[in-house]
């Protein structure tokens, strides 16, 4: 079994939907249950990558991805490939210096190192404190992020900033080797809950073009510049070496996740490790 990392970069806002709330978001974004970090699912990379790879004309998609039968004599099967759910790695935040930062947290970095098999050092670091890179740090030492501030607990690890920015080909992803920020469990649980965006939007009526009395509803996303991955595994030995491994991995690819497509949400930079 050949296993390979998807790295997901979002370009613009992303909604990959949970379906209706009875809470204040109607259209919450499907989250983790223990660390409320946003995902998006395997079933969702699988079945965009399968669309993606149908419009580009990518060879033994059916062998790859599965079989569906089209009448009682056909025989489905599974694909050889397996898709896992794209994890958190970096979130964005609003910062006093350098407009934004990204933020991670030593479980984020433990998650990742174990799945790719890194030795890097992982720092911990106290409540109210946060390892800062360059251009987010104040000239105090401290950090502002959304409303709070941080004391300064070091510099953020240069190997992980080198390696983070270094995922995929990306020029803001590149540029924001200077903007990363470790934070502890606990407050990157809470920005990467309470500081998604909020969309609000009304419901037209078909046949007067006016807006329907009551049809007020507001959709959660997550915003641009947040980074994902994904761990994808070639069960069987005769696609180690497939088109679509090949096609991912030799260059970004733009795909699109999520709902709201039309209005442009949910468009991401991929890249296979």
């Amino acid at each position: 079994m050949k296993q390979a990392i998807l790295t997901i970069f979002t370009r613009t806002p992303l909604h990959v939907g949970a379906g209706s709330s009875v809470g204040a978001i109607d259209q919450p974004v499907i989250r983790e249950r223990h660390t409320r970090f946003p995902v998006i699912p395997g079933s969702s990379i699988k079945g965009v990558l399968r669309d993606y790879a149908a419009q580009q004309k990518i060879d033994d998609i059916e062998r790859l991805f599965g079989h569906a039968p089209v009448n009682k004599e056909d025989k489905a099967y599974a694909g050889a490939m397996a898709f896992g759910e794209a994890r958190l790695l970096a979130f964005p935040l609003r910062s006093a210096k350098g407009s934004f930062a990204l933020a991670t947290c030593p479980l984020v970095l433990a998650r990742y190192a174990r799945d790719r098999g890194l030795a890097f050092d992982i720092p911990q670091v106290k409540d109210g404190e946060a390892f800062t890179a360059e251009a987010v740090r104040l000239p105090s030492g401290q950090s502002a992020l959304e409303e709070y501030v941080f004391k300064s607990a070091g510099v953020f690890p240069a190997d992980w900033a080198e390696h983070l920015a270094g995922l995929l080909d990306d020029t803001v992803l590149r540029q924001a080797k200077t903007h990363f920020v470790l934070l502890p469990d606990s407050d990157l649980t809470y920005f990467a809950e309470h500081a998604c965006q909020v969309q609000h939007h009304n419901r037209i009526d078909n046949e007067t073009g006016t807006v329907d009395e009551g049809a007020l509803f507001n959709t959660e996303t997550v915003p641009s510049e947040t980074l994902f991955y994904a761990p994808c595994h070639s069960l069987k030995s005769e696609t180690d070496d497939n088109a679509l491994f090949g096609h991912f991995s030799q260059s970004e690819r733009l795909v699109q996740f999520g709902g709201d497509g039309t209005t442009g949400l949910g468009f991401c930079t991929l890249k296979l490790i």
